[in-house]
């Protein structure tokens, strides 16, 4: 009797557990943490430049008052954070096997803010981070992060970075 039969069985029994929610309906592969080699986190803050919708017009609403505020932070651990509005905003984030930027879900707290356009900003940030984005890193310094998302929108982030 040839064991082989028995193994086969075996090994797809253990391919049927429970596997995560997928953030991307696009997006085939489990969710992982970032690499310690990851680039993203190697830099870790990145201050908004530019965000501009798939009408190519600027996304107003993310720039409170026409200036950038926000800086997106990455931590190793797979984690980011947004910081310069009102609310604590942030979420898993990971690279998926096709190389895009996957972040979600974006969570956050719900503090009133006297200023609204930076509510509204925080608003507007975490619906275009929400998903996946093809990601580049321009060999600059400081470095700069152009995030193309899957909603047609576009970010520019420039690496925070102590002066020379």
């Amino acid at each position: 009797m040839n064991t082989a039969h028995f193994a086969l069985p075996l090994l797809l029994a253990g391919c049927t557990s429970a596997v995560p929610p997928i953030a991307s309906p696009a997006d085939a592969s489990p969710a992982a943490p970032a690499a310690a080699d990851d680039p993203l986190a190697q830099v870790g803050r990145w201050r908004l430049g530019a965000a501009i919708g798939p009408d190519n017009r600027p996304l107003s609403d993310a720039l409170p008052q026409g200036k950038p505020v926000h800086v997106l932070v990455f931590h190793e651990k797979g984690q980011l954070g947004i910081e310069g509005g009102c609310n604590s905003i942030g979420g898993p984030y990971r690279i998926d096997v096709h190389g895009r930027l996957v972040i979600g879900p974006i969570v956050s707290t719900q503090r009133a803010c006297a200023d609204q356009a930076r509510m509204a900003a925080d608003a507007a940030l975490m619906d275009l981070l929400q998903g996946h984005a093809d990601w580049a890193i321009a060999e600059s310094y400081p470095e700069q992060l152009h995030l193309d998302h899957a909603n047609g929108s576009e970010s520019r982030w420039t690496a925070v970075r102590p002066a020379r």
